[in-house]
């Protein structure tokens, strides 16, 4: 099964590369990562290129800087921007996701198993919670 996962970001350079090695170490990694850089003015492309380097699965798309931060808005037009570029129809799950969480190893893997064991799953998420480290 084949899976895309569509993340905007901007300025994410404090916590993307938890999430981007999340996602390289997954047992099923994404056929296809559309990362759309909306405008990023700190380290985040430099970042991105690094691992787009280092992994063919992930492709950098890049916006022009708006200005300004467009939370709501801003996030969906740069889902579609990525979104638009790609042929969808080569994939069998589509994924939003965002640039700034921290994944199991086998999160795609049972995800993708669970939706296989029920067709009529036909969207889901997880439930994001914080981890304080002065606690774990």
């Amino acid at each position: 099964m084949s899976y895309l996962l569509v993340s905007p970001c901007r300025n994410e350079a404090a916590y993307m590369r938890i999430t981007l090695d999340s996602v390289v170490n997954q047992t099923v990694q994404p056929d296809l990562w559309v990362i759309v850089d909306d405008g990023s003015t700190d380290e985040t492309p430099n970042i991105l290129s690094d691992y787009a380097e280092k992994y063919p699965f992930i492709k950098i798309i890049t916006r022009e800087n708006r200005g300004h931060r467009s939370v709501g808005p801003g996030v969906i037009e740069a889902f579609y921007h990525g979104y638009d570029q790609v042929d969808v129809s080569q994939f069998d799950y589509v994924c939003k996701f965002d640039l700034d969480l921290d994944l199991p190893s086998r999160y795609f893997e049972v995800l993708i198993q669970r939706m296989q064991q029920n067709p009529r799953i036909g969207t889901c998420s997880g439930k994001a919670y914080f981890r304080d480290k002065k606690t774990a």
